[in-house]
């Protein structure tokens, strides 16, 4: 993506209504701000010309943006909670692609460049995301952010598009986002810097490499193939790498409020970090069959960004 004007406007104009987001409390200002979103988004998918993506796209948000204010209208006219609308619910659920709703992501996806996967999922979901928690209770959102789990978890296994592996993780993670959101903002804030970092790291890797299926991993170097490795294990949140602390941090507070929750999230991960270990075991087995001809390999070149946690952990309090 070249960045030109148009598109550094756009960039600009998402980066901003995202902020702006985090200030509103008016449900219609939100509103405006996803739209803003979602018009600046078509143009970076689109490029030079329309495509089948963008229209997909515009096609999901639009309905999705329609059923909120058809929504938000009827719970207003017949003084009814917000809280308790399933309509506002299946109406975000569809915004930001969690289960049930989550098919039109992968697919979107992986004909995508590396990018607009990283905007779509991360920073457009904020908004929405900072939406469900002001007008969807916790109660609520429950299911759907187990079947996310589920289903992001166990999806993954059977991909060999590296585009689609990262769009189910986007579905896996958005259930720990959803729950940073409900909790404290200095928990909210670690867990979307972190993830924010970790995510662009991965397809900032795989673009530069012009890498798109697993099997195009075997002629990657072994310091690069353990960098790799290390990355997206601490995307997944194995300890003692940095991405398992906002994770840690989020456990701890759900335990006081949903141990059902918990349970599945341990369990979800634990099958998420298999399949990416699944994703990493191929390529990191296959270096015995080349030459033995290499004698040191340089450790130090690894980003420090996912073992400082042990540095990060005595900032934390410890009730």
């Amino acid at each position: 993506m070249k960045l030109n004007s148009s598109m550094l406007v756009s960039l600009l104009a998402i980066l901003l209504s995202t902020t702006l987001s985090f200030m509103s409390n008016n449900w219609l200002i939100m509103w405006i701000l996803m739209e803003i979103n979602l018009f600046m988004f078509i143009p970076l998918m689109s490029k030079n010309k329309i495509n089948d993506q963008s229209i997909k796209y515009f096609i999901i948000q639009s309905f999705s943006s329609h059923l909120l204010i058809f929504s938000m209208l009827m719970s207003s006219i017949l003084i009814l909670p917000m809280k308790s609308s399933l309509l506002i619910l299946t109406a975000m659920l569809i915004k930001i692609g969690m289960s049930p709703f989550h098919i039109w992501m992968p697919e979107i996806m992986a004909k995508m460049n590396w990018n607009e996967c990283f905007m779509m999922s991360t920073v457009i979901k904020i908004t929405p995301m900072i939406l469900i928690s002001k007008t969807t209770s916790y109660k609520l959102l429950m299911m759907p952010m187990i079947l996310s789990l589920i289903s992001g978890s166990v999806s993954g296994m059977n991909q060999f598009n590296l585009k689609k592996i990262m769009a189910f993780s986007s579905i896996f993670n958005i259930s720990w986002m959803a729950t940073s959101f409900f909790m404290s903002k200095k928990i909210l804030f670690m867990f979307v810097m972190i993830y924010l970092t970790l995510t662009m790291k991965v397809m900032n890797f795989f673009k530069k490499k012009s890498i798109l299926y697993k099997n195009q991993m075997n002629h990657l170097k072994m310091k690069e193939k353990l960098k790799i490795n290390l990355i997206m294990l601490s995307l997944m949140g194995l300890p003692p790498l940095m991405g398992f602390l906002p994770k840690w941090m989020i456990l701890k507070e759900l335990m006081h409020k949903s141990n059902l929750l918990s349970w599945f999230m341990i369990l979800t991960s634990m099958m998420s970090i298999f399949m990416y270990i699944q994703v990493n075991s191929n390529y990191l087995t296959n270096f015995s069959l080349k030459k033995k001809n290499i004698k040191n390999v340089n450790m130090i070149s690894f980003k420090l960004i996912n073992v400082t946690l042990i540095v990060m952990c005595f900032m934390i309090w410890i009730d």
